[in-house]
């Protein structure tokens, strides 16, 4: 995968990707959302994050997606974000 070239990429605005809720999707997805999850509860730990940028709620949302795509019930799948200067 390679990055978009400088010009491609607005730095201001809200970008959002929606993916197709296909089973595929939701296989990639689910492997992505436990790394994720990994990474984030090592950072957790060690005091690599402030504790307020990893609330309950933020681990409860990515535990809740995770077992939505482990059984493939996702209807849609959008990603947004916001590129830092």
């Amino acid at each position: 995968m390679s990055a978009p070239s400088g010009d491609q990429c607005d730095h201001t605005a809200t970008e959002t990707i929606e993916l197709p809720a296909t089973d595929a999707t939701q296989r990639a997805l689910h492997e992505a959302i436990g790394y994720l999850y990994d990474e984030l509860a090592t950072a957790a730990e060690t005091g690599a994050v402030e504790p307020e940028q990893l609330s309950d709620e933020v681990f409860e949302g990515i535990e809740e997606l995770y077992v939505g795509t482990a059984e493939e019930s996702i209807a849609s799948v959008e990603i947004k974000y916001e590129l830092a200067d």
